[in-house]
């Protein structure tokens, strides 16, 4: 088991330090998020690196993929007033000149594939070729967008190869102004032995999962590994369970979020083509009672997608009425269970499919990105679903990222385990505290009996926890005093603490308070792997500073 001493560290640096792929990065101070969310220069001058899929702009980027997009532009010699995204699929960057094209009409945009032909192994060919996206600079805000949302641009470790492999690449353009030839014709050296045991670690992952997904009710069988689909990021997972059941009827073409989910969950849904999707915000059994009122009277859905538990509230839907309620109207659960994990929770009896981000505490490291996606196999709608799935689904999980992944899940139920036990342990303490007005967990929420429905045997409640003060200053302090790591993401085996809602929803937190009671001073923390004791001491030394006015 990994020890970690738990620390804050000066802003812009890699959470954890000295990590060249990153996915947090440190955000110390209350106003250094209020500065990250206005995007002022002093902040984004101090950021060696961020959230790979959070960016609005450049400067959220991974630094390889930033290098790889200058030598391209630099390569095709593009105006100035271009800018462009690179994706690892051709299907991806259809998918977003199309939504371009859409949000766009009056601009052009061009399309670039970079391939090699130089002798080759034919796996290492094909994780060197990518694709480009050329846009005006009116179409930033919509490209980035797509780049947040669906989670398709490339990887850092993928970057950096395409980057190396470049100077033995052509391209190839409908406009043939972006066409160039391969300025070294020298044989490029390849490293084959990664690219051809990824399959084995890829296997790995998939195995992983499928043992500790399957349920332990009696009469499910085990799920294989046929039934798990990896892919680049969390959202990726997401997005490809949401347009693969878009479906061929109008009638039916409604998606329903229940309950408060992250922030990107409803965008994903909402732009994958259904012809509606609704958002019942609060989760509730009233929402639950006129959902079934209305499916009663007539009212048709493809899917409902939750979470087990909610993010940041971390509430628990009622997954055995929801399951009986698709069962008698026909519709589709599909699940993100990232918070709640494998180990802790066995949701397959309720739900279709389940959706996971890998990048939290399976990887645990905060250095790598992935996402799952299972099927049950016992669900009525399998063949569907895994049909649906198959069709669409194309390999873009870059075989060092999945190499660093299955390295990282090598001890995913101990950390599990530990993380929750401290996590529940701190759960307690903060909700007895007299400047606590609100303490979200699992076990301390209402829904905590619908929790208690899927948790296994010897699960626990999970590793994360928001926090509501009574007055929003005594939030601030907290924050500012508190010597931990800070920054976005969770899952971590570090402990890592953000206000939630001026991170995600900087731009509407009215919006936010008003539709789905996220206050805007709530200081969420993921509880890592220091030893309890040490936590407890920073937290309570926190609690200490932050209300010496009480």
């Amino acid at each position: 088991m990994r020890s970690i001493s738990p620390h804050m560290l000066p802003v812009g640096e890699p959470n954890p330090p000295n990590e060249k792929h990153s996915v947090s990065v440190s955000l110390p101070t209350w106003e250094s998020v209020a500065a990250w969310g206005r995007r002022e220069q002093w902040l984004l001058d101090s950021m060696h690196t961020c959230y790979p899929r959070l960016s609005r702009d450049r400067f959220g980027m991974h630094p390889s993929v930033r290098k790889l997009m200058d030598a391209v532009c630099a390569r095709l010699r593009t105006p100035e007033d271009l800018s462009c995204l690179i994706f690892p699929s051709a299907d991806a960057t259809a998918r977003c000149t199309a939504r371009l094209s859409a949000e766009h009409p009056d601009e052009t945009c061009h399309t670039v594939k970079f391939q090699s032909h130089q002798p080759a192994d034919e796996e290492a060919l094909r994780w060197a070729a990518f694709f480009v996206v050329l846009f005006p600079q009116a179409c930033l805000s919509t490209a980035m967008h797509f780049w947040k949302v669906f989670g398709d641009g490339i990887a850092g470790r993928h970057a950096e190869y395409c980057l190396a492999a470049l100077p033995s690449m052509d391209s190839y353009a409908k406009d043939t102004v972006f066409e160039s030839s391969a300025p070294c014709r020298d044989h490029p050296t390849w490293d084959l032995q990664w690219v051809n045991s990824a399959a084995a670690e890829k296997e790995s992952i998939r195995s992983l999962i499928a043992r500790l997904v399957s349920s332990d009710q009696p009469g499910y069988r085990p799920v294989s590994s046929h039934d798990v689909f990896l892919y680049p990021k969390g959202m990726c997972a997401i997005a490809a369970v949401a347009r693969a059941l878009v479906p061929h009827s109008a009638e039916l073409s409604e998606a329903v979020i229940y309950g408060w989910p992250y922030a990107e969950t409803p965008l994903c849904v909402k732009e994958s083509d259904y012809k509606r999707s609704t958002l019942l915000s609060a989760g509730s059994k009233q929402e639950l009672d006129e959902l079934e009122s209305s499916l009663a009277a007539g009212r048709r859905i493809q899917v409902l997608f939750c979470e087990v538990p909610s993010n940041p509230q971390l509430r628990t839907p009622d997954l055995p009425r929801i399951h009986a309620l698709a069962a008698q109207y026909n519709f589709i659960v599909a699940v993100d269970d990232t918070l709640g994990t494998f180990v802790n929770i066995d949701v397959l009896p309720y739900v279709d499919v389940i959706m996971t981000s890998l990048t939290k505490i399976f990887s645990g490291m905060c250095n790598v990105m992935g996402g799952s996606v299972v099927v049950n196999p016992q669900s009525s709608h399998y063949t569907t679903i895994h049909s649906a799935l198959t069709a669409l689904y194309e390999d873009t999980y870059f075989p060092l990222e999945a190499m660093v992944m299955s390295q990282n899940a090598s001890d995913f139920e101990e950390r599990v385990k530990q993380c929750s036990a401290s996590a529940l342990t701190i759960a307690n303490l903060l909700a007895k505290h007299p400047s606590v007005a609100q303490l979200y967990y699992p076990s301390l929420v209402p829904s905590r009996q619908f929790y208690d429905q899927v948790r296994r045997k010897n699960g626990g409640y999970g590793y994360l926890l928001s926090i509501v003060f009574h007055k929003p200053e005594t939030a601030m302090r907290f924050y500012d005093v508190l010597d931990l790591c800070k920054g976005p993401s969770v899952g971590t085996n570090f402990s890592l603490a953000i206000p939630y809602s001026l991170l995600a929803h900087f731009r509407e937190q009215d919006w936010a308070e008003s539709e789905g009671g996220i206050d805007r001073h709530m200081v969420r923390i993921s509880v890592g792997l220091e030893r309890e004791e040490d936590l407890i001491a920073r937290i309570q030394d926190a609690l200490t500073a932050a209300t010496a006015d009480y």
